[in-house]
């Protein structure tokens, strides 16, 4: 609330939630493991993406795994809202910058990215 911009809070104010610590815990740890081991000529050392905060993208790479679950209760996502005029673009749009689209609470209505009315799971809103 301290770094609040007029009263509101940006997402990335936040602090990081439980699952996304848990995830930094677990890749803390597997480093921790290789240093522990790095004396040994044959060290036993599981894959990273065997549950230790990484994860395989489709080339074959390791890329970090952030979260295991969703970054809040859906009834909290839903409250997201942007606060863009003319378009939502990807570099400012706290929507599109959240994985989420934009919906009726947002300032821009009719914007590429607004959700339809019927797509709103359990809001109710049925197209008129």
């Amino acid at each position: 609330m301290f770094c609040a911009k007029k009263g509101q809070i940006e997402s990335g104010q936040l602090p990081p939630c439980e699952d996304s610590l848990m995830q930094h815990t677990l890749r803390a740890n597997y480093q921790a493991a290789i240093w522990r081991r790095s004396l040994e000529n044959l060290p036993d050392v599981p894959a990273p993406s065997a549950g230790h905060g990484w994860e395989l993208d489709d080339g074959g790479s390791l890329k970090i795994r952030w979260m295991a679950g969703l970054p809040a209760p859906d009834v909290v996502l839903n409250l997201i809202s942007c606060t863009c005029r003319r378009t939502c673009r990807p570099s400012d749009c706290s929507c599109i910058l959240n994985g989420l689209k934009c919906t009726v609470v947002c300032k821009l209505q009719g914007c590429s990215n607004m959700v339809q009315d019927d797509a709103i799971p359990g809001s109710g809103c049925q197209g008129l």
